[in-house]
């Protein structure tokens, strides 16, 4: 599938109703399917697509109850995933210590999911179908978890690959199902499209949230008196090439690995029934030929060597960092300071607090962008992560101090929240429209960064990571730093306007008249107190506040024409206050 970046979508806000528009594009490459939030967001797909879905005469639209009955069965078998997905995945680098063999099954399953979503994903929807690609996606799902049972390499690492080939198409389909039941929904109410695709997703994901809190629950509940801590060489001294220590934490008996395997595999078997016994087939009629789906494929391949923006390039090390800090805390975090310390047991409950927090600070600091601006945001999400940093490498380790690791996983999800929210969106507001495979190469950055974690997860000691994270935050901070700067992005307001503009062409220099208003409110002169930039397209109107003249831009003369009483206008433009 195209990636799709509503034109419409041009605001910075991170508060809720735009972080609802934010979730709503299909990256094309997912990255980590096993965290709280889902590798593949959906996409708002814009009225001239519709035509993928069979139109009115051709399908019945469902109806209303049909509609809302759908979306709740869909969340609940997502919820129900993975709670399951979830909780396995964040207690592999401490439950099957053997071999590595837990970070390794995460980072094949990292490789074969940047695979599939950009070789699998529209072929798999085609062959398939919504509803079977998401089956297919699920049961493969439940098999990587059921095989913890008895994690031998073999096992693990084929349904890792297998996971990593269906995420993307699973992730997709999901993706179109929403909007497909958003779009019908729409037709029934006779309101705007957008809105409701938004509410929708907004609707999902808010269920689908909750996914880590229920997965972490089961593990802290089953493992409850599954205890067996290191306490000594944790933390900072912490070294997993120490055969002894390394795996004695992390040994729980048979009989639990059980429960909690049987356990999050019969919530998938519930899962796949449900979308079996209730969920209605939604077809697509226009099904791309193979041979056009994988041209698309190497297209986005090829735009990743061809840089056409510096700004973008300058992003590439923090966009990297974002995960290789997320992943730390499932990868290296619950292993040497949760599990050696306190015992396995305990990962689940801490990873709750994380959670939580991620959470409100994700709705906090999308307000607060307003007043701070997204350099503002990044700024304390650094000052955390480095706190976190310089804290972890002096502290020493004592089991009568599990409140700290609340303290530092809980501080260490706030500093995420703001990476994942405001990296993305600096991709969308300042480059989806001129690269429409900016997205793409967002998610494989992403991916990049998984893998460098997961490279070396097993084997590097804390000390060392301690150093690894300080310095490639240094780094890219400063670059980031250099490219917000470059692209002026200061704590500006950004408003969805419409404008209709004439050209005289008595005059010589084309003087070009321009009405603006906010819709569907009506914004008159007094509004603009500052420098007022208008783009439309490629061209920059720059104009004075009302009480000057206005500022010549470009090869053209612009004139400056406000009539508050006009609402007539249908081409969208980025105003900048």
């Amino acid at each position: 599938m195209d990636d799709f970046v509503s034109t419409e979508f041009t605001s910075i806000y991170e508060d809720e109703e735009n972080r609802r528009k934010t979730s709503s594009f299909i990256y094309s490459i997912p990255v980590h399917s096993h965290s709280s939030i889902p590798s593949v967001d959906p996409t708002i797909i814009n009225d001239a697509t519709e035509t993928n879905i069979k139109e009115k005469d051709e399908v019945p639209i469902l109806s209303i109850r049909q509609i809302y009955k759908n979306l709740a069965i869909l969340s609940i078998a997502f919820v129900l995933l993975f709670t399951a997905y979830n909780g396995i995945a964040a207690l592999q680098s401490s439950l099957n210590t053997k071999g590595n063999v837990g970070i390794n099954s995460l980072l094949v399953n990292t490789i074969f999911i940047a695979f599939s979503s950009i070789f699998l994903t529209g072929i798999a929807m085609d062959i398939f179908g919504l509803k079977w690609t998401i089956l297919i996606g699920e049961i493969t799902y439940i098999s990587y978890i059921a095989v913890n049972v008895r994690p031998t390499p073999a096992l693990m690492y084929t349904t890792a690959t297998l996971c990593g080939l269906v995420s993307a198409p699973l992730w997709t389909s999901q993706a179109t199902y929403v909007n497909c039941i958003a779009r019908y929904h729409a037709r029934h109410t006779q309101k705007k499209a957008e809105l409701i695709i938004s509410l929708f997703f907004g609707i999902f994901f808010a269920v689908f949230s909750m996914s880590t809190i229920w997965g972490n629950a089961v593990a802290y509940f089953v493992l409850n008196d599954s205890n067996n801590p290191q306490r000594v060489n944790c933390g900072i001294y912490f070294n997993p090439l120490t055969k002894n220590g390394t795996e004695k934490s992390s040994n729980i008996d048979d009989t639990k690995r059980y429960i909690l395997c049987g356990i999050y595999a019969g919530m998938g078997v519930v899962s796949v029934l449900l979308l079996i016994l209730f969920l209605d087939p939604i077809h697509l009629t226009e099904r791309q030929p193979i041979k056009q789906s994988l041209k698309k494929a190497i297209e986005v391949l090829r735009s990743l060597v061809q840089w056409k923006f510096l700004d973008q390039l300058l992003l590439v090390p923090i966009t990297i960092w974002a995960m290789i800090e997320h992943t730390f805390l499932t990868a290296q975090f619950t292993r040497a300071f949760i599990t050696c310390l306190v015992g396995i047991r305990f990962i689940g409950l801490i990873l709750i607090g994380n959670g939580i927090c991620t959470a409100l600070s994700s709705y906090i600091f999308g307000r607060l962008v307003k007043c701070i601006g997204r350099i503002g945001c990044i700024s304390i999400a650094a000052i955390i992560n480095y706190s976190m940093i310089i804290f972890m490498y002096f502290w020493e380790p004592k089991d009568n101090q599990m409140y700290i690791l609340f303290m530092v996983a809980g501080l260490w999800g706030v500093a995420d929240a703001v990476w994942q929210s405001q990296i993305i969106a600096t991709y969308i507001v300042h480059h989806s429209e001129r690269d429409p495979t900016v997205l793409a190469k967002y998610r494989l950055w992403k991916a990049i960064g998984s893998l460098i974690t997961y490279s070396y997860a097993s084997y590097a000691t804390i000390e060392v990571t301690i150093f690894i994270l300080f310095s490639f935050l240094t780094i890219s901070l400063l670059i980031t730093l250099i490219c917000c700067s470059c692209s002026n992005d200061s704590p500006s307001t950004y408003r969805n306007l419409d404008t209709r503009y004439t050209t005289n062409s008595d005059v010589v220099n084309s003087s070009l008249s321009i009405v603006i208003t906010e819709s569907p409110t009506k914004m008159n002169e007094t509004s603009f107190t500052t420098d007022v930039t208008v783009t439309i397209g490629n061209v920059t109107l720059e104009f004075n506040p009302p009480s000057k003249k206005p500022v010549a831009s470009g090869p053209w003369s612009f004139a400056r024409t406000w009539d508050p009483d006009t609402y007539n206008f249908d081409t969208n433009c980025r105003l900048s206050l």
